[in-house]
């Protein structure tokens, strides 16, 4: 069975701090399980997460541990305040525990998913989905808003939400992974909605995320970096998330440039 170690011969200079790992089974042809890589949950990844959401985080890890997932929401949390106060700057009110309950389930549909399906949703260059790729996009998101209902109305009282916060959160989920419907919406989403879809999407400009797609969808580092420039535009919904990608973007360019690849 092929080894992380084989994949990183392919870039010799490949960044130490992003610690990667392979299934140790899998049903997957050796030729399409770079599909699967992933980063393993490290504790300290809790502390990108604010407190307030922490122990309910810890909770939920049984349904993240696919796709990377787990670490993958941690990570974005830490720019749960950021795009709240820029919302704010701006006069917009914004509700932060739809945003952050969304975001810590909006990808748990994948834990209910086979590893043929996680493939699938991988097996894109950029950021725009292909039509392999949409079916299990599509499912996960149905999948995930689902579960979402099941454990927030479990917990209404314990979190402190009421039916339409929950209503909210179902619906940002659902809509998670479709900013074109969000941002050409004959009524304008609700503001949640969208940051949830920005908060979700600047994943792929995180260095965690760029140098692990890089191996896990096979594509060179410098052409990643064009095929994120490409899709940036039409990927996030508000300018808030537009401009941080732009900003997260020009840190790849400088690594990419410094590692030589």
């Amino acid at each position: 069975m092929i080894n992380i170690q084989t994949l990183l011969k392919r870039y010799p200079k490949f960044p130490s701090d992003v610690p990667l790992d392979l299934p140790h089974q899998s049903s997957l042809s050796p030729e399409d399980l770079h599909f699967l890589i992933y980063i393993p949950w490290r504790d300290d990844y809790i502390n990108f997460v604010p407190v307030k959401y922490q122990d309910f985080y810890l909770e939920m890890l049984p349904y993240l541990s696919a796709r990377t997932t787990d670490v993958y929401t941690a990570v974005c949390l830490q720019y749960l305040k950021e795009f709240i106060e820029k919302s704010r700057v701006l006069g917009e009110k914004v509700q932060q525990d739809v945003i952050a309950y969304a975001l810590i389930l909006h990808d748990s549909g994948w834990s209910q998913m086979s590893e043929e399906e996680v493939a699938m949703s991988l097996g894109v260059t950029g950021l725009a989905l292909n039509e392999k790729a949409m079916g299990p996009k599509e499912k996960h998101a149905v999948l995930g808003e689902k579960i979402a209902r099941q454990v927030y109305t479990e917990k209404q009282v314990q979190l402190g939400l009421n039916d339409e916060e929950i209503k909210l959160i179902c619906r940002a989920i659902l809509y998670h992974d479709k900013p074109e419907e969000v941002a050409g919406a004959e009524y304008e989403m609700p503001l949640e909605v969208q940051l949830l879809v920005d908060l979700d999407h600047i994943w792929s400009f995180t260095h965690f995320n760029f140098w692990q797609d890089t191996l896990r969808k096979g594509v060179p580092p410098s052409d990643y970096i064009e095929n994120l420039k490409r899709d940036l535009n039409s990927y996030f919904v508000t300018t808030i998330g537009k401009e941080k990608a732009k900003e997260m973007l020009a840190e790849r360019e400088r690594e990419v440039a410094l590692i030589g690849l």
